[in-house]
């Protein structure tokens, strides 16, 4: 592509030398710049100009050579330009094809002196562009010039309302109302146009009007012809003497398709039912084009379904049913707006119709809790489940349609149980069903959340990961967490004391793949895949290079919604080495091993994935697994404050007198009573914990604990003002007495 961009060049260069020596082969007497003999002569010689895609500063440049003019080129003037002109024209023509061809890429020229500058017409407005009056010769050009059109008739800011849609947004119409004047910049090209308009326009009238009619389908100039054949006569003017006539003129503005019209405002409105009736889109017979826009599926994805419908004859034999999907039919997707656009008949639109509303439904959704970690062999973690390998599914049974190599010893399908410990765990994968929740060591968990909260604190038991999340049937959903551990590729150290190494960084990751699919007896179909890969333990001088062990698991599980499957058996083994040694004296050669010890532990683990799927089938399941979430964190609040609260901080009590307040006001008694009473734990003495639990006790019938509470504000006597109240006008009132008035009240009920 260079090398014919250059021979471009090379070509063009031998062209404009050629010009000039033809030009001055046929040199005529020079005359003095500006005189008519120039312009003469000029009209005189001819020239070709066909140029494709050529860049624009090379085209001005070979005007300017061609013409004699200087030019000043803004720095924004880029791009490329294409020219087609079979025949010769004169040089003068030359130049004005020159000014159309900026206009047509937004640019334009301003004569400033002796130069001529070509910049962007948006900035050209601002320029000491030339100013044009009425009477003035000038030949149809497209450079910006301002031209000022005094008016006799109309009012300059009436005319500016009807011209300010007829030109370009760049320019600029300005009505001088003391003057009774239009000042206009614009192309002088267009400027001409709407002198015409102006003309025809600014007459004396007393009820003409003028109005501006957009045309959606028409041709601006093909309907004002025939407007004009059906206005030719003159009509009457209401309320005017018999003599005196007003035509309705009808002016075409093919820039925006609209049509300018002036007339009596009866004649208007004449017109303008008329173009109503005219201005409407043509029908186009049986080749028809459709789109349909899809709310719930996938363009892309339905188009080929529907792309492979059989394909029949186009004609219809029995009436009364749906005609056939002929060869003809083209369905294509547009990804951006979702949509499919499709060319057929109007017969086989209306059954591709049926059968697309039909598709486009909303799918359903499936959330997803997992959770997979790692038991030690030691411990004891026996898992009440029916574990197998293999066997019938039916409903309600939780046993699993799935096959893998196990234990063969019968019967390897309803194996009483299973726990990590390596005499009981089968030698190869197993896995089960858990129903009506999940029990472990005798304990009954409800769900996956309950077994994190049991056994996060617990060091035989490591959580790899709890991953959730949210995806559409028979959608790949793909949960991944890990980092990038870097390993040496190579290591060169012989160049002087540089050390040039190379890194290569590669994944250590934990990642489960899960694609679901459900079925009309909504049952879940499960496409479980997982592999984790850790990084052995090493010394610190190799952590360069690591060494990984990695474990996958891939398999298939049918369960009911809201069971939970568990997957056990995958055993792994890491090795820890570590050193103890004297000071000094194990770090003697040879004699040093009597002063230290080397040792390399090896801890065999059982890796446990638990999976329960949640099928969410309208918005309202959606909401309530959004409400489950927010209650499960406010759950956690309460675990993660007494963590972290101390005696001697109380403003541990402080954030959770806030919190509760916040749940009180909401309604929520019991969790708010739950946060005050963890406050009071902290801090016993704190008036605000104090006061809101008598205000909860209080709601809940307890009216002895709140007289209690209240007593308690009013004896310690802090001082403390309430910041926050149920009752606005109570704010800035003192707790004490605040306390002293439910007294009050409360012993006035009573």
């Amino acid at each position: 592509m260079n090398r014919l961009f250059q021979i471009f060049h090379i070509l063009l260069m031998i062209f404009l030398l050629a010009s000039s020596v033809v030009l001055a082969a046929e040199k005529l007497p020079h005359p003095l710049p500006g005189t008519m003999a120039e312009s003469s002569d000029r009209n005189q010689r001819f020239i070709t100009i066909d140029f494709d895609s050529v860049d624009i500063r090379l085209f001005i440049k070979y005007i300017s050579e061609l013409t004699g003019k200087n030019f000043v080129v803004d720095k924004s003037v880029q791009g490329n330009v294409t020219i087609v002109s079979p025949t010769k024209i004169s040089e003068e023509e030359a130049y004005r094809v020159f000014e159309s061809v900026l206009e047509v890429h937004g640019y334009t020229t301003v004569k400033s002196g002796s130069v001529i500058k070509i910049l962007p017409a948006a900035k050209a407005r601002f320029q000491n562009v030339e100013t044009m009056r009425i009477g003035m010769s000038h030949d149809p050009e497209d450079k910006i010039v301002t031209q000022l059109v005094p008016l006799k008739y109309s009012s300059p800011l009436e005319m500016k309302k009807v011209l300010t849609p007829l030109v370009s947004k760049s320019s600029v119409v300005i009505a001088h109302t003391p003057s009774g004047m239009l000042i206009i910049t614009e192309t002088l090209s267009n400027i001409q146009k709407l002198l015409g308009i102006i003309k025809v326009l600014d007459v004396e009238s007393k009820e003409a009007e003028v109005a501006v009619i957009p045309l959606e389908n028409g041709s601006a100039a093909s309907l004002a012809k025939i407007l004009d054949k059906i206005f030719q006569k003159n009509v009457p003017r209401k309320g005017a003497r018999p003599a005196f006539t007003q035509r309705v003129k009808v002016v075409p503005y093919e820039r925006v398709n609209s049509l300018v019209i002036l007339a009596g405002s009866t004649e208007i409105e004449r017109v303008k039912s008329l173009v109503k009736l005219l201005d409407r889109e043509v029908e186009r017979g049986e080749g028809n084009i459709h789109v349909f826009y899809l709310q719930n599926a996938t363009a892309v994805e339905l188009a080929k379904v529907l792309n492979a419908l059989p394909e029949t004859g186009t004609s219809i034999k029995n009436k009364g049913k749906a005609p056939p999907i002929s060869k003809d039919v083209k369905i294509m997707p547009d990804e951006e707006t979702n949509s499919l656009v499709i060319r057929a008949t109007k017969e086989e639109y209306m059954v591709l119709e049926d059968v697309i509303k039909k598709l486009d439904i909303p799918r359903r959704m499936v959330y997803l809790e997992a959770l997979i970690m790692e038991v030690d062999t030691n411990k004891t973690f026996d898992v009440g489940v029916q574990w197998g390998g293999g066997g019938a599914f039916s409903e309600g049974t939780g046993q699993v349609a799935v096959g893998f190599s196990g234990n063969t010893d019968p019967p390897f399908d309803m194996l009483g149980g299973i726990s990590s410990t390596d005499p009981v765990l089968p030698t190869g994968f197993s896995f089960g069903v858990l129903k009506q929740g999940i029990r472990i060591g005798g304990v009954t968990f409800p769900d996956i959340a309950a077994i994190l909260r049991a056994y996060k604190s617990d060091s035989d038991i490591n959580i790899i990961s709890t991953p959730q999340i949210l995806t559409t049937d028979n959608k790949k959903a793909v949960m991944s967490a890990g980092e990038n551990v870097p390993y040496i590729t190579s290591q060169n150290t012989t160049v002087g004391d540089q050390d040039y190494t190379q890194y290569e960084y590669k994944d250590v990751s934990t990642k489960l793949t899960i694609t679901p699919h459900i079925n009309q007896a909504n049952t879940l179909r499960l496409e479980i895949s997982t592999e984790i890969i850790k990084l052995k333990e090493k010394d610190a001088a190799d952590k360069f290079r690591p060494t990984t062990y990695k474990r996958t698991v891939e398999t298939t599980v049918i369960i009911n919604d809201n069971d939970t499957v568990v997957i056990g058996g995958i055993i792994g083994q890491d090795a820890a080495e570590s050193e103890w040694k004297v000071p000094l004296l194990g770090d003697i050669p040879w004699l040093g091993w009597l002063f230290k010890t080397h040792t390399t532990t090896s801890v065999k683990t059982n890796m446990f994935i638990f999976i329960t799927p949640h099928i969410i089938r309208n918005p309202a399941d959606l909401a309530a697994v959004t409400m489950k979430k927010e209650d499960d964190m406010g759950t956690v609040l309460p675990t993660v404050a007494k963590e972290l609260h101390k005696k001697d901080n109380p403003e541990h009590a402080d954030r959770l007198v806030s919190t509760g307040f916040e749940k009180l006001q909401a309604g929520r008694l019991e969790e708010a009573k739950n946060y005050f009473q963890e406050a009071l734990d902290i801090d016993p003495e704190n008036p605000f914990a104090l006061m809101d639990m008598g205000v909860v006790l209080e709601k809940e019938g307890n009216i002895q604990g709140a007289l209690q509470m209240y007593r308690a504000v009013i004896a310690l006597n802090t001082g403390e003002v309430a910041t926050r109240t149920s009752e606005p006008g109570k704010n800035g009132t003192s707790l004490s007495q605040i306390a002293q008035e439910n007294i009050e009240r409360i012993t006035k009920k009573e």
